[in-house]
């Protein structure tokens, strides 16, 4: 099967590196499984020189069989994951906010084939872990037991979250030491402790001591503590486009290193439509 796949593509192709990209393979795979059918039928069936690749007679007739019957067996498979879909929702976790890529994503899927759930900020793998969810977006980074990684994406700069009745506390930025001198708010949850040290980092990279005095489970119960205290939050710059709020401001921490989301799903309890959504959120990705 999998050399008539190959066929099928290298025909439409006529390029071996496009067709290995194509199916995900190496280069000299794909020159593998075409000889392979060679050898089976008995008989070339492409002419390769070093600019070009051209079918010979016999690859055309052979061409005139397969493709369409391939592109009848995708048709077959997205009619089939289309169904599957509507049996059983992909519910998918988000943490924060969901984000115009996901969201794209989501929409090119097929109608009613996904649930978003919203996951606490401060706990972004126990509904995962527990098969509530098939997919989770979440910050990363992911090095649960059981749990796979399957795409990072959306590196962004840290901001800070300060009242807007606040003095800002730097005109084109807020400085590891302006940090340091803020008490932070950080999630108050059961996220583990290498997670919380990449979204609330405990130093600056400069070795600064960073203070977190009160805690929050989401962002938004955290920025409504920010707009009512002197306390400031750490979140990523796309989360400030979605959680815009007259009583907050939002301030470029340049020191502290970019965060990234992840997609992770239980390696025993995989979704039909997990791979496809991972396909089709990295067409929509920045």
């Amino acid at each position: 099967m999998q050399e008539l796949e190959c066929f099928a593509v290298l025909v439409e192709q006529l390029h071996f590196g496009r067709t290995a990209q194509r199916l995900g393979l190496s280069q000299s795979r794909v020159s593998q499984l075409v000889k392979r059918l060679e050898n089976r039928v008995g008989a070339p069936l492409f002419r390769r020189t070093s600019r070009r690749v051209e079918s010979t007679e016999l690859g055309r007739a052979l061409a005139e069989q397969v493709v369409p019957a391939f592109a009848r067996l995708r048709e077959g498979f997205a009619e089939a994951r289309a169904r599957a879909a509507t049996a059983r929702p992909l519910r998918l976790g988000f943490q924060c906010a969901v984000y115009e890529p996901v969201a794209r994503a989501i929409a090119s899927l097929p109608e009613g084939a996904a649930r978003l759930v919203e996951l606490p900020w401060s706990d972004p793998f126990s509904q995962l872990a527990r098969g509530e969810v098939d997919l989770a977006i979440v910050l990363a980074p992911c090095r649960e037991p059981g749990l796979e990684v399957l795409l990072e994406f959306s590196r962004q700069p840290v901001y800070l979250a300060v009242s807007a009745a606040q003095v800002p506390v730097g005109a084109g930025g807020v400085s590891g030491e302006e940090l340091a001198a803020l008490p932070l708010i950080e999630p108050r949850g059961p996220a583990p402790e290498y997670w919380r040290e990449a979204n609330a980092p405990r130093r600056t990279p400069g070795g600064r001591e960073l203070a977190y005095a009160a805690g929050a489970v989401t962002l938004q119960e955290g920025l409504s503590m920010v707009a009512g205290t002197r306390r400031g939050l750490l979140l990523c710059e796309r989360s400030t486009t979605y959680l815009q709020r007259p009583d907050v401001r939002f301030l470029p921490v340049p020191e502290l290193g970019p965060t990234s989301l992840e997609v992770v799903q239980h390696q025993r309890r995989p979704h039909p439509l997990a791979e496809a959504f991972v396909e089709l959120l990295v067409k929509h990705v920045d």
